[in-house]
């Protein structure tokens, strides 16, 4: 039976048996209905209203977060590989260098320079006009009275960060301004490449670099651009050489708008609905200047349609309306409440607040809330009205019209839904362009608008895996690729993460001590296992690497600091377990310290195993925390030491048995007389037989030293 004939069996049905059975009970039972409806309405506006706002400002602060922890990697591996070029011999064949002065050179500037009205700046007139940049290219600016020839050599090395400038770029081309490095001896790196610079600009004078270098990590400021009037978010990192000292300060800047585009209000409220970005002073001395106002967006959906106040704007909060409110925001709660506020009745939604960070806040007139419920009450009395005088004498007229509808109007319902099932095809095919244009106005339409709504979203989902899929390359590329030749000593070094991302980590660092070469072996374990724990570990590795040269072999002194910096970093969020000692090949024998890491497997060659214990609990958990050296391993020929993380004592199979620590001393007795990388390779295929089809439940990392 086709559509048709069932859409009219249908609306025969539909409008002939209740015209026939209740127009004598009509008048009561609309009445009631439509009072009924109005109310049920306006309740579940009210309900659908605040259930909106309170994801909508909720979504914005885990939006915030992922980005915020994105740039922040982004940070680690920009500052990393300044760092790491910088310590490197000068390149042989260094890369083109383009100075400030040769974007104003037809024939010196690079090819591509190209204008985009992401970057602007103040022209003669004061009009805002489009900067040419390169994004083939950095500039480098040579601040104070250097001259170019004195800094060749950090010239050439930093000329090669126009690769890493462009590939970090890319993880989010629309929320990075500009990528830079200034260095001490007044070179100053920046992508894309522009020019412009004044004679008399100076970056180490710059409040982000000092604030860098005195924090002596990580720095966050926000700061209004004089230039565009726009909100920027500067991110900042010192740079530190291999002895300890201050070469640099790598940073970002960020549009601050940009952590806006997703923000959506509601069409049916975009007339009316305000949007803002609030940062609460509680220190402030005058009530109504605690609240200011950073962005402003109102009748607006678009992130650059942000604006920042002219002159400095607060709201006033004296009001006896808002004393809940003020008490949510110093408590950095998130909610939805009913407000009247001079003299207007509206829903405020607001998102949790940390600290002195902004958060969003959306205030909709509750009269554009229950808009709809009014209209429809006022038209359900019209109606009423009107079907009373003449349900009787349409009633026929009804009929033929049901017929007539069903012939005509079918088709109008059929050719959507064969276009949604087309543009669904596409979009499974991996088109998120893919779009319907349906205009019948009714539930079809609706239904076309949240098709093409889903386009977008799958899009961004794709794009968050791909920023995903690079965070793990660029962490993969902290661990070391191979272990190091060591005299005496056979080494080997494994990690393999449950997630894209975890948090394990060990490393091979080469010392001088006392003109000798000796080896940093580290192995630790960051709570959880994810983004976050990902940054935790850069965070670590970074701040050991440049901490290891200071200490040499004052390990105590070491993991004081390491303490204490992960204490004020990480916020109580996140610890780590760490061991780290200092292998003396010639006297062959390991000097060690273990921050809550343990146990640590020795197995002697003429006697056996011992489990060696931590000797202080984990980083990250009580600042000023007091360590203490463990006893001084000595190693004989055929002695193997295997430090390892939890995940590999504590994997389990589809039984939930755990693997425990007795299956690893008879590991390492079976294969004692095979090579370290033989043991790592024998413990990684021994630990997956074991989980059999049972997935990873945590990261596995662990390091092999046998004694030669």
């Amino acid at each position: 039976m086709r559509f048709r004939t069932k859409f009219l069996i249908l609306l025969l049905f539909v409008t002939l048996l209740p015209l026939g059975m209740s127009f004598l009970l009509q008048r009561a039972s609309m009445l009631h209905f439509g009072n009924k409806l109005t109310d049920d309405t306006r309740t579940l506006l009210n309900n659908d209203a605040q259930s909106l706002l309170h994801s909508l400002v909720n979504d914005y602060g885990l939006i915030l977060k992922r980005d915020k922890a994105i740039a922040l990697l982004t940070l680690q591996s920009q500052a990393e590989a300044v760092a790491s070029r910088l310590s490197a011999p000068p390149p042989k064949t260094p890369q083109p260098i383009f100075y400030s002065a040769d974007y104003a050179s037809a024939h010196k500037r690079p090819i591509d320079l190209t204008s985009t009205s992401k970057y602007q700046r103040l022209s003669a007139t004061g009009e805002l006009v489009p900067i040419p940049i390169s994004y083939s290219q950095q500039v480098i600016f040579l601040a104070g009275k250097n001259q170019g020839s004195e800094l060749t050599d950090d010239l050439n090395r930093i000329s090669r960060m126009t690769d890493v400038y462009k590939a970090l770029h890319a993880i989010q081309p629309d929320l990075f301004l500009w990528q830079y490095t200034s260095l001490e001896s007044g070179i100053h790196s920046s992508y894309p490449g522009k020019g412009g610079y004044p004679a008399d600009y100076d970056p180490r004078q710059r409040q982000w670099y000092q604030e860098a270098a005195k924090k002596r990590g990580q720095t966050q400021q926000i700061v209004t651009d004089l230039t565009t009037g726009t909100l920027i978010l500067t991110m900042a990192q010192p740079i530190y050489t291999p002895a300890g000292k201050l070469a640099g300060v790598t940073a970002l800047d960020i549009d601050y708008r940009q952590f806006f585009s997703d923000w959506k209000i509601p069409e049916q409220w975009g007339s009316e609905a305000q949007s803002m970005v609030l940062v609460y002073h509680e220190d402030a001395a005058d009530p109504n200047k605690k609240l200011q106002i950073l962005l402003r967006n109102r009748n607006e959906n678009h992130s650059l349609n942000w604006r920042v106040p002219v002159k400095p704007e607060y709201l006033e909060i004296t009001d006896p309306q808002l004393k809940e409110l003020q008490q949510d925001w110093i408590a950095g709660n998130s909610a939805v409440r009913k407000v009247t506020y001079q003299g207007r009745e509206a829903l405020w939604a607001y998102g949790p607040r940390n600290k002195e960070e902004p958060f969003p806040l959306v205030i909709v007139p509750y009269q554009q809330i229950i808009s709809q419920a009014v209209n429809a009450e006022q038209f359900a009395k019209q109606q009423i009205s009107q079907s009373l005088t003449i349900s009787a004498a349409l009633t026929i007229v009804v009929v033929a019209i049901a017929v007539l509808l069903a012939i005509s109007r079918s088709r109008k319902v059929t050719l959507p839904i064969l276009e949604l099932a087309t543009a669904a095809n596409q979009l499974s095919a991996g088109n998120f362009d893919a779009r319907v244009q349906i205009r019948t106005g009714d539930e079809l339409e609706e239904l076309g608008n949240t098709f093409n709504s889903m386009g977008a979203r799958l899009k961004e989902r794709d794009k968050m895996m791909q920023s995903l899929a690079l965070a793990k390359k660029i962490q993969q590329q902290l661990l070391p690729d191979s272990a190091p030749d060591c005299p005496y000593f056979d080494l080997a070094g494994r990690s393999i993460y449950c997630d894209g991302t975890g948090g394990d980590y060990f490393d091979f660092i080469a010392l001088q001590i006392s003109g000798q070469q000796q080896f940093g072996l580290a192995v630790g374990d960051v709570s959880g296992h994810g983004i976050g724990p990902a940054l935790v570990m850069a965070t670590t590795r970074a701040a050991l690497h440049s901490l290891v040269n200071r200490y040499k072999i004052q390990l105590v002194a070491l993991a004081n600091e390491l303490n204490n910096q992960l204490c004020r970093d990480t916020a109580e969020a996140y610890f780590m377990t760490l061991f780290y000692g200092v292998l003396d090949p010639a006297a062959q024998s390991l000097r060690w310290i273990s921050a809550g890491h343990a146990p640590l497997f020795l197995y002697r060659a003429d006697g056996p195993i011992e489990e060696l214990s931590s000797s202080g609990i984990p980083l990250g958990i009580i600042e000023d925390t007091p360590y203490e050296m463990a006893t001084t391993i000595q190693f004989m020929p055929g002695d193997i030491l295997l430090i390892g993380t939890d995940g590999i004592w504590e994997a389990q199979n589809s039984e939930e048995e755990m693997f425990g620590t007795q299956r690893v001393h008879e590991l390492l007795i079976r294969h004692a007389e095979d090579s370290a990388d033989t043991i790592a390779e024998k413990f990684i295929a021994a630990l997956n037989r074991f989980r059999g089809g049972h997935s990873q439940d945590d990261d596995i990392t662990l390091m092999v030293v046998k004694a030669r």
